[in-house]
């Protein structure tokens, strides 16, 4: 999707990523727990640093003419 969003229609993406979303639900990754917990945390920070950086570059974009 990412591909097709930046190469095809030209968008300046940033995309997260989470990583051990399947700890809890796979019982063999249970021992990765606290790992996950923390990778979670961090992908939510960076998920919202980007929507900040988003909202502060649409807030100075002028309007367009009708």
């Amino acid at each position: 999707m990412g591909r097709i969003l930046g190469d095809a229609w030209h968008l300046d993406l940033k995309v997260v990523e989470a990583e051990f979303t399947n700890v809890g639900v796979n019982p063999a990754l249970d021992q990765f727990r606290d790992l996950a917990r923390q990778l979670r945390r961090e992908t939510e920070e960076q998920a919202r640093r980007h929507r900040r950086e988003l909202g502060a570059a649409t807030a100075t974009v002028p309007p367009k003419a009708a």
